[in-house]
């Protein structure tokens, strides 16, 4: 049975060669029976249901902040110690990460995909699964956010990474599982807003204090205007900065290098233009025929 994935898994170490940029992508019907069959075999969100919510992101689409966030109002709220560190896995962290104060309401984390058999709202109610806080960014930026991480492990050029590579876990994120993502939650919240609240990452960096009480309303979060504030106030990225757990890969927390968008030249604008177009289902709002 599958399992809920880590914050940030890393990829592989030399996992294989650079995939084939030449290769033909799937079909978008064989693209969909490829997603329908990776998703009907990870029960993680099945499995790890009993909390009182669960927060499901895209890489580098600002988890560690929000998370960062919601865990010092929740640490204010309830008098509790705030994050010991930047990812506030001891506050709400993934399904292995012990429960550190129990008097708090457990928040689970992950980059899991739903089970297709979660667009059924009876399942839903009969399984007693939580509210879904879903965080989506747009993807062009993600994805050279997640370079940028990775570039010394992934060894390929940003022009091949760029690409993807359909059939493999080469990278731990790349274009196509972003268009899986976001499919399949944006479907999922079509058919069941009521269980599913899409935050975006560009709506937190604009207005943090009303995305903020949205995604504690969604959770059923008794959070006052004071902790929220306080969430917020120390959340700023010198705050984050000066909480890096050493035992984890650095650059959670990066400042920002200007417009990520000129590490895209002509060909892979072209590129991501097309197969957004092609392939995406639910764009959240984004645009991705502009630049």
């Amino acid at each position: 049975m599958a399992v809920t994935e880590p914050d940030d898994p890393a990829p592989r170490a030399g996992a294989a060669a650079a995939p084939d940029a030449s290769a033909a992508p799937l079909s978008p019907a064989a693209f969909r029976r490829h997603a329908l069959r990776r998703a009907a075999g990870n029960f993680a969100l099945l499995k790890h249901r009993h909390c009182a919510g669960q927060l499901v992101s895209m890489h580098q689409a600002g988890t560690h902040w929000l998370k960062f966030m919601l865990a010092n109002a929740l640490s204010y709220q309830y008098a509790t110690p705030p994050p010991r560190y930047n990812h506030a896995n001891d506050i709400i962290g993934g399904p292995r990460d012990a429960v550190v104060h129990p008097q708090l309401p457990r928040l689970l984390s992950s980059h899991s995909l739903p089970h297709p058999a979660m667009r059924w709202g009876w399942l839903h109610a009969c399984l007693q699964l939580p509210p879904y806080v879903v965080l989506v960014r747009d993807l062009r930026d993600s994805l050279v956010s997640n370079y940028a991480k990775w570039q010394a492990r992934y060894d390929v050029p940003f022009a091949v990474y760029v690409r993807g590579d359909q059939g493999s876990k080469r990278y731990n994120s790349d274009i196509w599982w972003c268009i899986r993502f976001m499919n399949a939650w944006g479907a999922l919240a079509k058919g069941l807003p009521q269980r599913v609240t899409v935050v975006r990452y560009e709506d937190l960096r604009g207005d943090p204090a009303h995305e903020l009480a949205r995604v504690a309303r969604a959770f059923g979060l008794a959070l006052d205007n004071a902790a929220l504030a306080h969430g917020i106030a120390v959340s700023s990225k010198a705050h984050m900065a000066v909480k890096e757990d050493p035992a984890r890969p650095p650059g959670a927390v990066r400042e920002s290098s200007g417009d990520p968008r000129t590490a895209y030249d002509r060909a892979a604008r072209e590129f991501v233009g097309a197969v957004c177009a092609r392939y995406l289902e639910y764009d959240f709002g984004y645009d991705f025929a502009r630049w």
